[in-house]
């Protein structure tokens, strides 16, 4: 059980670390922002403000339940307010808020649940800074150590099977939508490249620039290696952060799929190389009794068997895989204190082997 509770250490102190520099919404500002929305009459009313430690590490999160008059009846509702942190101890060099409003808007009613988002701040002239208002999702997602801690790890080896097939599912739906029909055609990560794939590389390493640490050079022959042997052909929407802790259920039903900051045009293997590093990275020791998750062939197989293509160059989208995950902790072990840090170089080594084959 060491093992697993030194992942959990690793996770808490990123998921901590990444949400303490926030800046604080002007509860005011929402209101008013609310309040000036087509269908909204009268002045709108924000309360019951809380937030959950558990998820959250990138963008800004203030959840709440508002008011307001919709002209033939008074609404109450549960709602989630997204905005982009402008502080120096982001995670992220960019964001791009309206990027998100945008895909989730899109992927409505293509057999993924998303959170229906509302209302877009794009440049922050409202709000204060760029974000985005959506309902709020029911239900609870699950810990990254999925099949060690939380729903699924708790679930019966029948419900944590559905619950799997439901996760991969999804991904099929989402990998099969029309993204050109749906306007998203161009919808690459806003960074330098001649193809979506070079944009979605160049858009970390703009991240890694930024943050510019002592292991910088370690990575450039990383991305240079990526860049020359980008595959070619088999475009979709991708989901980006496809880890398992962006998947909510309600009991074993999948409720909602969360975090689109990633979405971006790509091939499914990236979706599917970011679950099965995941499991592996955040799997309890076999020893430790705890259920175990699927190995990549069994997860690949199932995500065939529900509708997917058969994936290719998985070993390359394995080698992006560490290396979105190690820019991305990296960044953010900017704020942690060194004693931390040096307690997660064994889980940042198993990232690099990743990386490095």
């Amino acid at each position: 059980m060491a093992e697993t509770a030194r992942v959990q250490d690793v996770l808490d102190a990123v998921i901590s670390t990444g949400q303490a520099g926030r800046q604080t919404m002007d509860l005011q500002l929402i209101e008013d922002f609310i309040s000036a929305q087509p269908g909204v009459e009268g002045r709108a009313s924000v309360g019951d403000v809380r937030g959950n430690s558990k998820v959250g590490a990138s963008s800004g999160i203030v959840m709440f339940t508002a008011q307001w008059d919709d002209g033939t009846q008074r609404r109450k509702q549960d709602l989630v307010l997204r905005y982009a942190p402008s502080h120096d101890a982001r995670i992220f060099y960019s964001y791009d808020l309206a990027r998100q409003f945008r895909v989730q808007q899109a992927v409505q009613g293509c057999g993924v649940p998303v959170p229906n988002a509302l209302w877009l701040d794009a440049d922050g002239s409202q709000l204060g800074v760029p974000g985005y208002v959506m309902e709020m999702s029911a239900g609870e997602a699950p810990n990254p150590s999925a099949f060690a801690v939380g729903p699924m790890a708790q679930a019966s080896p029948e419900d944590r099977d559905s619950m799997v097939d439901q996760v991969l599912g999804a991904l099929v739906a989402f990998h099969g939508l029309d993204y050109q029909a749906k306007g998203l055609g161009d919808f690459a990560m806003p960074a330098a490249g001649a193809t979506p794939m070079e944009k979605c590389i160049n858009w970390y390493w703009d991240t890694w620039e930024w943050i510019d640490q002592p292991n910088f050079s370690r990575m450039v022959p990383v991305r240079q290696w990526l860049l020359d042997n980008v595959p070619v052909g088999g475009e979709t929407l991708t989901h980006g952060d496809s880890t398992l802790h962006n998947y909510m259920f309600v009991g074993n039903k999948l409720s909602s799929v969360l975090d689109w900051e990633m979405s971006c045009i790509g091939r499914p293997e990236n979706d599917l190389a970011l679950q099965t590093v995941g499991n592996e990275l955040f799997a309890a020791p076999p020893e430790s009794g705890l259920p175990q998750p699927p190995s990549q062939a069994e997860w690949v197989e199932r995500y065939v068997r529900l509708g997917g293509r058969e994936p290719q160059d998985l070993t390359y989208y394995r080698r992006l895989t560490g290396y979105m995950i190690s820019i991305a902790i990296t960044s953010v072990q900017r704020g942690m204190p060194q004693d931390v840090r040096d307690a997660q170089k064994g889980f940042m080594d198993q990232v690099w082997r990743v990386i490095e084959g």
